[in-house]
């Protein structure tokens, strides 16, 4: 499972982005936007496959991870970490 503080720092690596602040002028959003991501929020799917396509890595593995994340079920949970596994 690849989670959104991997994919962020992911980005900011890869693009040698130095700051949060930086990070979300890149992704289009507010800083505080890129705060909320870094301690729980849910990073909508769009910007997930954005990201994926950035980092180029795979697509589908990116935004079930980030359903995953997401899901408060526990049999969703239990579906999607065999999915990702």
């Amino acid at each position: 499972m690849i989670t959104t503080v991997e994919l962020l720092d992911g980005l900011k690596a890869r693009r040698d982005i130095p700051s949060d602040y930086k990070l979300a002028k890149y992704l289009g959003i507010t800083q505080q936007a890129v705060s909320k991501l870094r301690n729980g929020a849910s990073m909508s799917e769009e910007m997930a496959f954005r990201i994926a396509d950035d980092l180029e890595m795979d697509a589908e593995l990116v935004v079930l991870s980030i359903l995953l994340e997401k899901a408060k079920n526990e049999r969703t949970k239990s579906i999607l970490k065999k999915l990702v596994a």
